[in-house]
């Protein structure tokens, strides 16, 4: 079954729990959930809260966890007012990523499926009306036919922001109006993730990221070391990944690690 059909349209359904859950990584370890509910019900009513834990007696916390609200705006707030302070820690906030979607952290954004035969100018000025609503844009490269003289459009491009909550929210909403037509976004995958050593495929890596992700990405059993980028150290929860060692990825906002896993396969 096509991804996109099982997906939650937000304009159709915005209460869908995808649009409304948060990660909260870096926790200390003496943070319960009645402490996350104390500090963010400030932001809105929360419908569910946990914090993992592992399987010692008593179970211990895994330093991160999800929070549920009853509306998406409630996690706007919150990404608004970053960073965040818990028991004398600054912790992680991202949008949760649910498994069939894009888990790594980027500020670029893949676009596709707009009208191509607009003029370029008229295109971008759009783009940056449209997304900038999410976030402050740094630039916007729509990508051309390499041969053609008159440099006709792909029909491909890039959005790039300051910050990498906006491509985490445009990443979850998936479609955008864009000059009439049903435009597609998704997270940009960094090229040098491609392979050990930075090698991308021929023809496939525009602006210093690829179109798709690399094979493995979708049959890890051919993936590297026996699992994706090592395999081994990553879990499921809920219909959401996570890493199973927390302390080596949350510094970076997820950029070194990745706090959440897909579920292509």
């Amino acid at each position: 079954m096509n991804q996109d059909s099982q997906w939650p349209d937000f304009e159709k359904n915005p209460t869908a729990e995808e649009f409304r859950k948060l990660f909260v990584g870096g926790l200390d370890t003496k943070t319960t959930e009645e402490t996350l509910k104390d500090y963010f019900s400030s932001y809105g009513t929360i419908d569910n809260c946990e914090i993992m834990k592992d399987r010692s007696t008593p179970p211990k916390s895994k330093g991160f966890g999800f929070i549920t609200f009853v509306s998406s705006e409630n996690i706007d707030e919150i990404q608004k007012n970053r960073p965040h302070e818990i028991d004398g820690r600054k912790i992680e906030t991202k949008r949760a990523t649910p498994k069939q979607q894009q888990y790594w952290a980027t500020k670029k954004l893949y676009i596709t499926d707009f009208p191509k035969d607009q003029k370029e100018e008229d295109l971008i000025e759009e783009m940056k009306d449209v997304f900038g609503r999410f976030g402050t844009i740094v630039n916007v490269k729509l990508i051309k036919e390499k041969d053609a003289k008159d440099g006709n459009l792909k029909g491909f491009g890039f959005i790039e922001f300051e910050d990498e909550d906006p491509v985490d929210k445009c990443n979850l909403l998936r479609k955008f109006k864009i000059k009439g037509s049903e435009a597609r976004v998704s997270k940009a995958y960094p090229q040098e993730k491609r392979y050990p050593g930075g090698r991308g495929g021929p023809g496939y890596n525009y602006y210093e990221y690829d179109m798709y992700p690399p094979y493995d990405f979708y049959y890890p059993q051919r993936s590297y070391g026996g699992g994706r980028y090592g395999g081994g150290g990553r879990g499921d929860y809920g219909g959401y990944g996570y890493d199973i060692y927390p302390g080596r990825n949350y510094s970076r906002g997820g950029g070194g690690g990745r706090p959440y896993r897909s579920g292509r396969y």
